[in-house]
């Protein structure tokens, strides 16, 4: 019943197998490098500062105002994933994601798309004509 797996279609599936293997390897070593980082004092103090600013959202600055307080909960176990069992903690690392990658990793939010000009009575023809259609 396999006379249908012409040669094409076994290095078709060579091909995917290999390239599934491949984005598997690459997703384990990026996952151990960042389990392995430890955020940097100057990371904790973007973050600290970022979560008590206007800018942040209502979940991080709950979050901060806890870590605050003292409540067994610092920055560091926050930005290293070891608090992410905790909603607050998610709700308000989700809710900043963008923010936080800027803050911590040094990436930016790509540009927002340009602004088309509003249109004017101008960009409209007033008459028409028959050569116009």
């Amino acid at each position: 019943m396999t006379a249908w797996r012409t040669p094409d279609i076994h290095a078709a599936e060579d091909f995917l197998t290999s390239a599934v293997a491949e984005a598997d390897r690459a997703m384990r070593s990026a996952e151990q490098n960042l389990k392995g980082r430890e955020p940097s004092a100057e990371d904790v103090r973007r973050v600290m500062q970022f979560a008590k600013s206007s800018d942040a959202s209502p979940a991080m600055r709950q979050l901060a105002d806890r870590i605050a307080r003292g409540a067994g909960l610092s920055w560091r176990q926050v930005l290293t994933g070891e608090a992410s069992h905790d909603p607050l903690v998610r709700q308000a690392l989700e809710a900043d994601r963008a923010t936080l990658n800027e803050l911590i990793r040094g990436e930016t939010a790509p540009p927002p798309p340009p602004r088309r000009p509003a249109r004017t009575d101008d960009d409209e023809p007033t008459q028409f004509t028959e050569d116009a259609w």
